[in-house]
């Protein structure tokens, strides 16, 4: 049997590697033992937790007309879809702003799973628009959307 030189003749960044490598190793047998199911089990459920869109009809109860560029003077909707998992005991709302102006705060009015809000033409003018689904302090979605002025 052949005879090992002694540890004292090895590098520093040998065992650095070395231990690096035994280190990235490991983990990836820890990820492939338990598996990454826990991981996009929670990345679905914060996706599924609300989906919302901006549209200008409401049509038997499912949002027609879902754009990310208006006319000004039209009524919009903000149309949330909200899983129960994201209901707690704090009231929805829906904040309108305008550039960083809040234009209106309403609280949803609930049908099933659905949050549906309204701004009325008169408030939308042209700019940059956003709507925020909140629950308490906790943001569950939010769209952006531009207003252009009206075409003649």
């Amino acid at each position: 049997m052949a005879k090992l030189p002694p540890l004292r003749n090895l590098r520093k960044t040998t065992i650095v590697v070395v231990a690096v490598f035994l280190g990235f190793l490991i983990h990836r047998i820890i990820v492939v033992a338990l598996g990454n199911a826990t991981v996009q089990e929670t990345v679905e459920t914060e996706l599924t937790l609300a989906q919302s869109v901006v549209c200008s009809h409401i049509v038997n109860g499912t949002p027609f007309g879902v754009d990310s560029v208006f006319e000004e003077g039209t009524r919009l909707y903000y149309y949330s879809t909200v899983s129960s998992a994201a209901l707690g005991s704090d009231t929805l709302m829906h904040i309108w702003f305008n550039g960083a102006d809040t234009v209106q705060k309403s609280a949803c009015k609930m049908s099933l799973d659905i949050c549906l809000t309204t701004l009325v033409p008169n408030l939308l003018k042209p700019g940059e628009w956003s709507v925020d689904l909140v629950m308490g302090h906790k943001l569950l979605s939010t769209r952006q959307f531009l207003v252009e002025p009206v075409r003649r």
